[in-house]
């Protein structure tokens, strides 16, 4: 069986998982049978001759195809956490507060030679990432389904990376410390600023360095014939923060 594609034009974009049966789009209906003899590149036509471009499923299809749970911290976010930690191919990284999986995903894209342990006390939750982690074709994710405070009474000091998106942040920071290996970073997303001063401070006095908090702002522009201007969209998603062990 082929792996996943996508079908793109514009910004249009659909997620094909089975090469059987039709899809239904604003541009007429498509033969999924006729995905089966073309590569990446070819063209396939809707009904009404309207062309859409197959390429690959990749991770900058991640966050607009996975099926969602909890609301996912936003790419802008995951680029952040990837240049300020100096993410390594081969780092070993705990995800604490799996959700929809997103954040996993990105790091075990960009993690080819090393692992990620994700971990997640909702069964529910659990499961739509595990379906998300599958279809993406990523099997360098360890899973675990159960509360992270207790989980990890069972790790050492190995992980390079911390990542937590969680309640109770602010209790598993002495454990985050405890088990970063020296030069490893633990980053702490929170949508509440008051939280994120818990964190900041907390950071601090466990002994990381070079913590900083910031948020990210990401501005849609428009540019029609009369002017350029902003989208009216949500620009503020969370805030991180970010520490080192040294």
């Amino acid at each position: 069986m082929k792996p996943p594609v996508i079908l793109a034009r514009g910004k249009h974009t659909f997620l094909i998982e089975k090469f059987e049966g039709t899809l239904h789009t604003h541009d007429g209906i498509i033969n999924l049978e006729e995905l089966k003899n073309k590569r990446f590149g070819d063209e396939v036509e809707t009904h009404l001759g309207v062309k859409y471009k197959i390429l690959p499923y990749r991770a900058v299809d991640f966050f607009k195809h996975f099926k969602r749970s909890a609301t996912p911290i936003m790419p802008k976010d995951i680029g952040a956490i990837i240049a300020y930690t100096g993410l390594s191919p081969d780092s070993l990284i705990l995800d604490a507060g799996t959700g929809t999986g997103m954040i996993a995903a990105y790091m075990a894209y960009f993690n080819k030679y090393g692992e990620v342990v994700t971990v997640e006390k909702r069964k529910e939750f659990a499961k739509i990432a595990r379906d998300n982690f599958k279809l993406a074709g990523l099997k360098n994710i360890h899973q675990v389904v159960g509360d992270v405070l207790f989980v990890a009474e069972g790790f050492k000091r190995e992980f390079d990376l911390i990542i937590l998106d969680m309640k109770d942040d602010v209790k598993f920071i002495p454990k985050a410390y405890e088990i970063l290996n020296y030069g490893g970073h633990l980053v702490v997303y929170n949508p509440y600023i008051e939280a994120t001063r818990a964190v900041y401070e907390k950071m601090i006095k466990v002994g990381f360095r070079n913590v900083e908090s910031f948020e990210i702002l990401k501005i849609d522009y428009e540019h029609k014939r009369v002017g350029t201007r902003p989208f009216t969209r949500v620009w503020h998603t969370g805030f991180l923060v970010m520490g080192r062990k040294i």
